[in-house]
């Protein structure tokens, strides 16, 4: 298990779904979550159609969403994704820099947006961040 001075909280893997429509980044992005201990990869899409299918079937606690893809974008897959599991957490992953894409995928309730040039560093601390349970009042 790869901790990386990071401990969770969860008691249970977090259930994630991947969604990206390059197989090899699929495939290293699984294999990075599934390093971990606490993350659990529960299954895959190729295009935010089956996105939004896949999220209403499996009920992950996140998706990780590529921002740019085929039939729906990650955009619209988002928005009704969270329309359907207000919920659930979506992180979105983006190639470029900075864009309006970034906005409009916060606006569509993603918790994050991170490079996918810095997702080894950054895609765990953002999906332990977004789903910490929120601990009682004492």
């Amino acid at each position: 298990m790869l901790t990386e001075g990071i401990e969770s909280l969860h008691s249970q893997p977090i259930e994630i779904l991947l969604v990206d429509d390059h197989p090899l980044v699929r495939g290293v992005l699984r294999r990075m979550i599934e390093s971990y201990d606490d993350l659990s990869v529960v299954g895959e899409a190729v295009n935010g159609e089956e996105a939004v299918l896949l999220a209403a079937r499996l009920k992950p606690a996140v998706v990780i969403m590529d921002i740019h893809l085929p039939i729906l974008s990650g955009i619209s897959a988002s928005t009704l994704i969270k329309v359907n599991n207000p919920f659930v957490t979506v992180i979105a992953l983006t190639a470029g820099g900075p864009c309006q894409d970034e906005r409009a995928m916060t606006l569509a309730g993603a918790a994050a947006v991170i490079n996918k040039g810095d997702v080894f560093q950054a895609l765990r601390p953002a999906i332990l961040n977004a789903v910490k349970p929120i601990k009682a009042p004492v």
